[in-house]
């Protein structure tokens, strides 16, 4: 994939994690302005992370579901090429999976990232307090970001063999 599409493919996890980053800068250095373009590089950072692992993050986060779905479509089928020999159609939804995929992954290691920071962010700048918000912050990321994602991506993996089961059936 080009990296604009990759970009575009990233969606809100990449969103929240850059602008997390970019406050957290502000926050800590409020006056030089070139440290609030580095808010970018741990999104970057993710987005190669789950460019490059994007099968192992799968199988991590969904690899349960995704065997599953692959061993059913396997048996469908009757052979292990089953992505070369389906129809573009099928090929389409496969690669639409891959696409959504990548996006649940950024959101994954996005909220990880968050929840994992914001505390020590928060006691940096305010103490006990900021410790609590940041806890809290990063519930909110675990729950909204990694969560949902994990659960989406789940789905995603379970509902993959459904072409082949529509196609399979009907001959």
């Amino acid at each position: 994939m080009q990296i604009g599409t990759k970009i575009w493919d990233s969606g809100w996890g990449a969103v929240f994690l850059t602008v997390y980053t970019g406050v957290a800068i502000q926050l800590v250095r409020p006056e030089p302005l070139f440290l609030k373009t580095l808010s970018v590089l741990p999104t970057i950072l993710v987005m190669f992370l789950a460019d490059r692992q994007n099968d192992r993050l799968i199988n991590s986060f969904a690899g349960g579901e995704l065997r599953r779905s692959t061993d059913q479509i396997q048996k469908i089928t009757g052979h292990d090429d089953f992505y070369e020999s389906a129809s573009e159609e099928l090929q389409n939804r496969v690669d639409d999976f891959d696409r959504r995929a990548y996006q649940k992954n950024i959101s994954i290691l996005a909220g990880l990232i968050i929840a994992l920071t914001t505390p020590f962010v928060g006691f940096y700048l305010r103490g006990t307090l900021g410790l609590g918000i940041g806890l809290v912050i990063g519930l909110l990321a675990t729950q909204l970001l990694t969560r949902r994602s994990i659960q989406e991506l789940n789905r995603l993996a379970q509902n993959i063999s459904e072409p082949y089961t529509a196609k399979y059936e009907n001959q």
